[in-house]
């Protein structure tokens, strides 16, 4: 009993540090299809991009999966809202600007925002955008600000 204990604490950093495997799936499933553009960003590369800029420094990973085939779009939006629902991620917005639905959900731990999980309906290109990291609501004001949103 005391070494599954043991083993379940040692396990609750790597847990919390856990990105959206749901998601990651998805990017395995769609990339390499005609008209589907995926890609995952690394920590390591976002620190080559954004250099010595400490506003993006709390982002660990960036997963980007679009299509521009209609018929691909609509089932990695579908594949998408499923995998909401399965790694309970919460709505946070809704918004449909001229035509295009963008829907915001977040998965918090402790009020830090750990995944950001951006779900576009489009008449192209379609699909989600998952930013993982330890985002506060400081750091999103910051970046609304800086992209003079």
């Amino acid at each position: 009993m005391k070494r599954s204990i043991l083993l379940v604490l040692m396990m609750l950093p790597i847990m919390a540090m856990a990105q959206l495997p749901q998601f990651a799936k998805l990017n395995e499933k769609y990339e390499g299809k005609e008209g589907v553009t995926a890609m995952t960003i690394n920590k390591q590369m976002i620190s080559m991009f954004v250099g010595s800029n400490a506003d993006f420094k709390f982002v660990d990973e960036v997963q980007i999966l679009l299509s521009e085939d209609a018929d691909v779009a609509a089932g990695v939006v579908k594949d998408a809202k499923k995998a909401v629902k399965k790694s309970k991620l919460e709505e946070l917005i809704s918004a449909n600007d001229e035509g295009a639905i963008y829907t915001i959900y977040t998965k918090t731990v402790n009020d830090i925002i750990k995944n950001l999980v951006i779900i576009v309906e489009n008449d192209s290109p379609s699909g989600f955008i998952v930013i993982s990291g330890d985002i506060t609501q400081d750091k999103i004001s910051e970046v609304i600000k800086i992209a003079n949103m």
